[in-house]
């Protein structure tokens, strides 16, 4: 009996089709698969089902193993509930480990439904932490260690190796929880002040996000001297400037220059600074433009942009 063609290929492609493996079934503990580019939502559980999820994680902590403890740290996060808010917000103001807080603030970021309790208290731990560095600056402290002989930052030593890899996690620390308060919208009336220190970091992310917020805010109190000594120093995405500077204390000897050496530390005691940085300098002209509503391509157009009278009651009003 002859066969229409299309029902043969139609018959053939069902036989091929019955004959090809069968994806495995998924299994309850498997993860969700996020969509492209991005992590799926947290999910809202209930009591026990958080309770599990705790001790679950509270076992897998125990261990050495950076890397294993933080993965727990991956999954616990996924599980929204104010009691795993709670063990986060524990560890990312707590922990000795800055790469556990570090990760903690990240996962904060997923318990939504936490942000009221989440938004005070890491808003307060910034404010510390900006006084922490202020304070370290003024007693020499940059974060670094310094050549007593040279005066200069010991970055081949074993030791100075170790104190710039932990100024490093720290800013990478600081940029997660400033991107914590970014995303739950959070402000206090002292967070300029606070987030203006971070401007001083090596981090470019720490950078960039502060820049970035500021350009939320439409800040207009931070284009001078901020944003202007910012810019001086990154003027072009493939430049940096250090330049010099003066002080005049009024005294006799090498007080002066002793004096000139701290202020100029204190900006460039941190390496990581002193190198082109087009990140930031991307962050900071799209900062210019969101508080502006102009673009402001160089630093020579800033200087000029501040002399407007206009502007400068905007500067100063705020």
């Amino acid at each position: 009996m002859s066969r229409n063609p299309r029902s043969t290929a139609l018959l053939l492609a069902a036989a091929l089709a019955a004959a090809a493996p069968a994806p495995p079934a998924a299994r309850a503990d498997d993860p969700v698969p996020p969509a492209a580019g991005k992590e799926g939502p947290a999910e809202n559980v209930s009591e026990e089902k958080a309770k599990e999820a705790i001790d679950r994680f509270q076992r897998e902590f125990q261990g050495e193993d950076l890397d294993l403890r933080l993965e727990a740290m991956g999954r616990v996060r996924r599980v929204m509930h104010p009691a795993v808010a709670n063990l986060l917000l524990d560890l990312a103001l707590k922990s000795p480990e800055v790469l556990v807080r570090a990760a903690a603030f990240k996962g904060l970021a997923f318990q939504r439904t936490s942000a009221k309790t989440v938004g005070p208290r890491v808003a307060k731990y910034l404010g510390e932490a900006a006084e922490e560095n202020r304070k370290a600056k003024a007693r020499g402290d940059y974060g670094v260690l310094i050549d007593r002989k040279t005066g200069e930052v010991d970055t081949e030593s074993a030791e100075g190796k170790a104190a710039l890899r932990n100024k490093r996690d720290r800013g990478q620390m600081l940029a997660e929880a400033v991107k914590l308060l970014d995303g739950i919208g959070y402000r206090e009336r002292e967070s300029v002040d606070v987030l203006r220190e971070f401007l001083l970091d090596g981090n470019d992310d720490l950078v960039a996000l502060v820049l970035g917020m500021f350009g939320k805010w439409k800040e207009w109190t931070v284009l001078d001297p901020d944003f202007k000594e910012l810019f001086d120093i990154y003027p072009e995405e493939d430049k940096f400037e250090t330049g010099s500077v003066s002080v005049d204390t009024g005294a006799a000897g090498s007080t002066d220059q002793q004096a000139a050496k701290r202020k100029w530390m204190s900006k460039f005691g941190d390496p990581d600074r002193r190198r082109a940085r087009p990140k930031v300098v991307r962050a900071l002209k799209q900062a210019l433009l969101d508080i502006t509503g102009e673009k402001i391509e160089t630093p020579k157009a800033l200087r000029e942009f501040l002399k407007r009278p206009d502007v400068k009651r905007k500067v100063r009003a705020k």
